[in-house]
């Protein structure tokens, strides 16, 4: 389903796609069963595609899609966070790609322990290469993205790309305004370029 109708996110994905060249390191950050994950890689090529999904099935599914189209990405089953340890990740759905999985703010049902870290941190740990362009979808939790790669955003990146959930957003106690004047604060111009109900498409570049 995802594939078909690219989950209603067409436009967004084809200006990504546009503004990536050859050279771009492509950081797709919630990357569920790799929609963007899988378009990036075939523009790219090899090496140049990182892919963090924390969810089991849903890395699984990316893997497969990966395999099946014979595409080249390193799949990270990380939630980048602004914190390095663990969460509890709140799942949603039956099968792989359906579900909004997101970190867990209450009672949120069935839940799974998955590791956490600072984008800045598992960089440097892993000797992984510095993005120069990010897709951001983690339901809610953008801010805490974004304040763990705090650093690359300001020296390395170009482009970021951030589905911010106004609503969701409210469960981690921020807003959309403050996801815009990190970025703004990174050296960013930020722009919304489009909507889906309460969820806003933010794209910052320098």
């Amino acid at each position: 389903m995802r594939f078909r109708d690219l989950a209603g996110e067409r436009s967004v994905v084809e200006d990504l796609l546009n503004d990536l060249d050859s050279d771009d390191i492509f950081y797709d950050i919630g990357a569920n069963v790799g929609t963007y994950t899988c378009f990036a890689a075939a523009k790219l090529g090899p090496g140049r595609t990182f892919a963090f999904e924390p969810e089991p099935e849903n890395a699984d599914r990316l893997r497969e899609n990966l395999d099946l189209n014979n595409l080249d990405a390193e799949i990270v089953q990380i939630a980048l966070s602004n914190t390095n340890g663990t969460v509890d990740l709140a799942l949603t759905g039956d099968e792989a790609g359906e579900g909004k999985h997101a970190i867990a703010t209450g009672d949120d049902g069935q839940t799974l322990e998955v590791e956490t870290a600072r984008g800045d941190s598992i960089i440097k740990e892993r000797e992984l290469p510095k993005p120069t362009v990010v897709k951001i979808d983690v339901e809610g939790a953008e801010l805490s993205v974004l304040r763990g790669l705090r650093e690359t955003l300001r020296e390395n990146c170009q482009l970021v790309y951030v589905e911010v959930h106004k609503e969701k957003i409210e469960d981690f106690d921020g807003e959309v305004s403050e996801v815009k004047t990190l970025l703004t604060d990174a050296g960013f111009e930020v722009a919304e370029t489009f909507q889906r109900g309460s969820d806003v498409f933010l794209r910052a570049s320098k």
